[in-house]
Formats: C-alpha cells, structure tokens, sequence
C-alpha cells in the first residue's frame, strides 16, 4: 500500500503543478505516462496504439 500512497501524491503534485500553469500539458501527459509507467499502473493512455481510430 506503501507504493500506491507514494503514486497518489506524485500525481496530486503534478495536477496542482499544472493548475498552477507551472506545466505545459504536453509535459503534464509525458510526466504522467511516467509515473503510470514506473509504477506499474494500468491505465487509459493517450498513445496507445490500440485506442487510435483505424
């Protein structure tokens, strides 16, 4: 549960960081897939292949 705590206040950081206009949204989405990425997170990703329209 550890993990999971420390994933949370990273992506609460980030969203006020963005709120805040300190993050363009383009770096908000590439710091996101990060932290999805390194904690083993499954989610609705924007570059995912899968979800292009053929």
């Amino acid at each position: 549960m550890r993990k999971e705590l420390e994933y949370v206040k990273k992506i609460a950081l980030l969203a006020k960081l963005f709120r805040l206009e300190l993050l363009t949204e383009k770096e908000y989405e590439r710091i996101g897939r990060k932290l999805m990425d390194s904690y083993l997170i499954a989610g609705e990703r924007s570059d995912d292949p899968r979800k292009e329209i053929a």
